[in-house]
Order: structure tokens, then sequence, then C-alpha cells
């Protein structure tokens, strides 16, 4: 079963690539008055590349879905951030650039560091995760919404790469929270397809997608994207994992070697991940930078 979770995240990762390719670079061509507002989707959603880009999401969330159903946080979040692997395959196939040293060697330190914690952290979840209380959920939702506010709040005070990295947290503390009830409304259908929308975990997944992809857009849209792609794509994760082992009750299976491979293998993926989120031909791919290009009027 974990062979197939380990699949459909990975298969789910490249979706999103795909849909990275496709549609972020519209994001930063919008006016920076409407970061952070219903408006910045309104006008994106009149843009068909965008929207192709839309329909890959939306097929890579239910793949992440099913993926979150079979297995837990903690495998599959970490998996998903091979979406920036598939991101600089794509881009090298589309541009015909050649991948160079520094980005195979990036590479190299996210699929070890992914491998060895994969095979060295051996995550289990018990019986009942995923059904967390409603005081847990409540504690769990206002802690993220707490600190998202706050980088959202500084971000709109601020210019230039700190925005960016501001927006990259608020925009990766969404993502994380996303995956969090992409994980409770899989785990809805277990009572029948009939009594999902009974529940409220489908209506969660809705108004929180539409605040996850304003953020997103936003984070790109704000430019500087070797900032904040780096920031969301490590943030993510952390988070999701953090989540997972508080609120799901996930547990990490650690002894003899186990316990100080674990740090070292996640320290070589986050500098992997930080390496490609600050290479200037994946970056460009995610947000599309225009180098000396106007940003259209509004």
């Amino acid at each position: 079963m974990r062979a197939v979770t380990i699949v459909l995240a990975l298969l789910a990762a490249f979706v999103f690539a795909t849909g990275v390719v496709l549609q972020q670079h519209v994001a930063w061509q919008e006016p920076q008055e409407h970061a952070a507002k219903p408006r910045l989707l309104w006008r994106l959603a009149r843009r068909p590349l965008w929207l192709l880009g839309m329909g890959a999401d939306v097929i890579a969330f239910g793949l992440q879905a099913v993926a979150l159903h079979r297995g837990s946080l903690v495998v599959v979040q970490p998996l998903l951030t091979t979406s920036l692997l598939f991101t600089l395959f794509l881009t090298s196939i589309t541009t015909q650039r050649p991948i160079v040293l520094r980005q195979w060697a990036a590479v190299a330190l996210v699929l070890t560091g992914l491998g060895v914690f994969l095979a060295d952290a051996a995550p289990t979840t018990p019986s009942g995760a995923g059904t967390a209380g409603s005081a847990a959920w409540l504690l769990c939702t206002g802690a993220v919404l707490a600190v998202t506010a706050m980088a959202v709040s500084a971000g709109l005070r601020h210019t230039g790469t700190a925005r960016a990295a501001l927006f990259g947290v608020a925009a990766g503390m969404a993502d994380a929270f996303m995956a969090t009830l992409a994980k409770a409304f899989s785990d809805s259908f277990d009572h029948g397809v009939g009594r999902v929308f009974a529940t409220w975990t489908p209506y969660a997944v809705v108004g929180a997608g539409l605040i996850s992809l304003t953020l997103i857009s936003t984070a790109y849209q704000a430019g500087h994207p070797t900032v904040s792609l780096p920031v969301i794509t490590v943030v993510d994760p952390v988070v999701s994992c953090l989540i997972g082992l508080t609120l799901y009750g996930e547990r990490l299976t650690l002894g003899g070697l186990r316990a100080p491979l674990l740090p070292l293998a996640l320290v070589a993926m986050g500098i992997g991940l930080v390496m490609l989120g600050r290479d200037d031909r994946v970056a460009a791919e995610v947000a599309r930078e225009h180098h000396g290009a106007a940003v259209r009027p509004a």
C-alpha cells in the first residue's frame, strides 16, 4: 500500500508541475494593487492558459487526496516537493536548454534526502488518524490563520524581496492547510459518497482553496520568484508534517541510526529545494518573470 501512495504522490507532483508551467507566469503580469484580493482571481480566470493550468491543478489535487487517503501527511507532502524537480525537467525540454551541473547537484540532494527520509522515518498512522476532535481542529485552524494573517499583513506593508518572502510564507501555510483538509475530505468518503456533502469537509476545501489560490498567485505576482518559490516549497512540507504529527497523531518510527540520519536527510533535501527555487530557470518558469518588461496596467 505504501508503494501505491508513493506513486500517487509522485504522479500528483508531476501534474502540479505541468500546471505550473502552463499557469503561473500569467499571475506575475498582474498589477500589484490586486495583491491578496479576490479581483486577482477574477482577472486570472479570464486567461485561457491560466485556466488550463488550473485544470491540471484540479487533477493533481485529486491524486493528492487519494494519496493522503491511503497514506500520511508525513509521507505525501515531502514527496509533492518533487514537483520542483519535474518543473526543472519540463523547463529543460520546452526551452531545449540542458540541465547544468549546479541543477544536477540540487536534484541529487533532494532525491537523496527524500530517499533517506522515506526509508528511515517509517511513518505510521494509528487507527483513528484523520478524525481529530473539534477542539483540535479549531486550535490548528486558529494557529494557521494567525501566522498567515501576520505574514499577509506584513507583506502588504513591504516591497521587493521582503514582500515576496512574506507572501511565500503565507502561501506555504495555506498549501499545508489545504493538504490537511484534503486528507479529512478524502477520509470522509469512508462513510459513503452520499454522506460526504453532509459533512463540513467539501465546503472547507472549497473555501480554503480559494484563499490558498489567492495567496499563491499573490506570492508569484509579487515578483522575485527566486525568493518566494523556495519559501513556499520548504514551508509547505514542514508545516504539513507538523500538522500530521500533532492533529492526526501520525508517528515517526525512530531508533538506532535513524535518529541522527533523519535530520541530515531533511537538511539535504531542504538545501536542494532552496537551490532549485533560487535557480533562475526554474523560478522564471514558475513565476515567469520577464526581466525588463513593464507590468500590465490595471
